[in-house]
């Protein structure tokens, strides 16, 4: 299958137990699970003079690194906006929201951080939280809440709110009240920004990365009959086989399944500059030497124990990617 069509990566790495939809056969696994947020690169405001010479992006469960050379084609310097979008925080449906954050005490809750030629860049932050598309920020902030929907310590400082301040708030659209709890149901989007300089002629370079928000679950062959699920990561007939292999192996123990880690990347926010990327290298890092591996692509090549590498020209993604991670637990 082409590059440009598909990309979808199956890795594997230990991790904590989850189920997914696909699992709902299994009632006891469902209070485990936990999902992945979709982030990605850096936005750019458009212009036809700015071109992505390369772009050079590593995945693993652990961190995403993203490397960009730049070139303005113009004949004068273009300052323009970069940004950074973090995942959006949707609690709307408060128990969809069993996620893991790397760090969520912190407006930063990936840990994002950047470089421009070698130097750390100290970019602005924007922070908005709607509740039915309407901005409610100040709202919360006058309540002194926090803004992220899923914070450490939220769900108290709800339940010790005025009725007076639960019943706005619940007007609002902010939380749902029922005779036992109140719970946030707002939408936090974070957006990190900064202005930027490229001088005409001049490559420059523009370094970032963050911890991916991952999701995880029980890893079991009920997965290897689900369609949709097969075709999301690619699950291919020689992967079949080593998890049916790798499964046989822990049958009949207190822990019969391989564990799972998600995670997903945003790799069509590539399309806000001009043209295509010239020179396109992703690396993935399955984690565990021990860990299946298979993604859909071309010209891939095994470069260590654990990590995969593919390459393209004038890349133009139209898709975005997908990983699955699944590997023996340490359980067993």
């Amino acid at each position: 299958m082409d590059l440009n069509t598909d990309i979808r990566f199956l890795a594997a790495k230990m991790c904590s137990a989850a189920a997914l939809a696909g699992f709902l056969t299994l009632p006891a696994l469902a209070n485990d699970s936990t999902a992945e947020l979709s982030a990605g690169g850096l936005q750019l405001v458009r212009t036809e003079a700015i071109q992505l010479v390369s772009e050079d992006l590593f995945v693993s469960a652990d961190a995403v690194r993203v490397t960009y050379h730049f070139i303005n084609t113009a004949d004068s310097p273009i300052t323009t906006i970069v940004a950074f979008p973090l995942p959006p925080i949707d609690a709307v449906v408060p128990e969809e929201m069993n996620i893991v954050l790397p760090d969520s005490g912190s407006p930063n809750f990936v840990d994002f951080a950047v470089t421009v030629d070698g130097a750390a860049v100290t970019p602005s932050i924007e922070e908005r939280a709607t509740a039915l598309g309407i901005d409610r920020t100040a709202v919360l902030r006058n309540l002194g809440l926090p803004l992220n929907p899923i914070a450490d310590g939220l769900y108290d400082r709800l339940q010790k709110l005025s009725d007076e301040d639960k019943a706005e708030l619940k007007r609002l659209g902010l939380v749902t009240i029922d005779p036992y709890s109140v719970e946030a149901t707002w939408k936090l989007e974070t957006t990190f920004y900064w202005e930027q300089t490229f001088p005409p002629g001049r490559e420059v370079v523009v370094e970032h990365g963050y911890k991916p928000v991952v999701g995880f679950s029980f890893f079991g062959d009920y997965v290897l009959h689900d369609p949709g699920y097969k075709a999301k990561y690619c699950i291919d007939n020689d992967f079949d086989r080593a998890a049916r292999k790798k499964l046989a192996a822990v049958a009949g123990t207190d822990f019969p399944y391989l564990q799972e880690k998600r995670i997903s990347y945003i790799l069509t926010t590539a399309n806000n500059w001009s043209g295509p990327i010239g020179k396109f290298r992703l690396t993935v890092d399955k984690g565990d030497p021990q860990a299946l591996v298979s993604f859909c692509g071309t010209g891939v090549t095994k470069v260590s124990p654990t990590r995969f590498e593919m390459t393209a020209t004038d890349f133009m993604p139209d898709k975005d990617l997908d990983i699955l991670i699944a590997a023996p637990s340490s359980q067993n």
